[in-house]
């Protein structure tokens, strides 16, 4: 690829954040349903780890008997890994589905956040409306294909890290473009079907091709702020999660441009 095609992550950096600071109480309005999830996830996913502390007889009312027991309990699974299924945070068949189910919610609730960023950044001037824009893909334009998607999605990553953690992720990257390319064919068409939400990961993997390494650098930023984060118990989600998301927006936008400027120089 043209060395003059390549993006680095500091220049979607920039893009993403001269688009919120242009607007930031509509971006982070437009992300409330998200945080407030991220809120409630964190406050469950909390009690749920507490119990399973207490399951194990651990109580972080003391930080220091806390400490050797936990240690205790890893050199044990360490000495004789068939103890590790004793030790193992599990859920009920009920709870599994819960979590599933506000899981995928939450996916396609960032999924209409995301279209409305790719918007946002194509027309500067386009107005937010944060209830119905942040639940646009819950509608029968979006709906069924994105879920199918998101389904699809999770099936691949998954089964690239039960072979190792290295399909995983290529597989997250080479797909991650997915549901903005479906998006684009959506807003073009007029229409869906179940054929273009197929074809939505192929044209995902040619668009990102040979930027691979830049959205990766993205995730790990992304990583490292999700750690300081969950430090603040997710208060700083208020701020993350908006510019986390306009910052994938940013990336698309700019890869589906020099998509579209390649496909254009190709048919000249």
């Amino acid at each position: 690829m043209n060395n003059n095609n390549r993006v680095t992550s500091l220049e979607i950096r920039r893009m993403a954040h001269k688009t919120f600071f242009k607007d930031i109480k509509g971006n982070i309005a437009l992300n409330i349903f998200p945080i407030l999830m991220r809120l409630i996830a964190m406050y469950f996913g909390t009690q749920i780890y507490n119990s399973w502390l207490a399951q194990l007889g651990v109580s972080m009312s003391n930080p220091e008997e806390a400490s050797k027991k936990l240690t205790a309990i890893t050199q044990q699974m360490a000495t004789d890994p068939s103890t590790a299924t004793k030790y193992a945070l599990s859920l009920t068949p009920g709870s599994n589905v819960v979590v599933y189910a506000f899981a995928f919610f939450f996916v396609l609730i960032c999924a209409g956040v995301g279209y409305t960023m790719v918007d946002k950044m194509r027309n500067p001037d386009y107005e937010i409306n944060a209830f119905k824009d942040s639940l646009q893909v819950f509608s029968n334009r979006y709906f069924f294909p994105v879920l199918f998607i998101t389904a699809l999605f999770g099936i691949f990553v998954e089964a690239g890290l039960g072979f190792y953690l290295l399909p995983g992720i290529w597989f997250f990257l080479m797909f991650s473009q997915s549901f903005y390319v479906f998006k684009d064919d959506v807003d073009k068409t007029g229409k869906w079907s179940l054929r273009m939400a197929f074809a939505s990961f192929s044209r995902s993997a040619r668009v990102i091709r040979g930027h691979k390494t830049t959205l990766l650098f993205i995730c790990i930023e992304f990583f490292l702020w999700e750690i300081v984060n969950l430090m603040t118990h997710e208060i700083l989600s208020i701020w993350l999660h908006p510019y986390e998301q306009l910052t994938l927006a940013a990336f698309y936008t700019k890869m589906s441009e020099l998509d579209k400027a390649k496909s254009d120089q190709q048919a000249a």
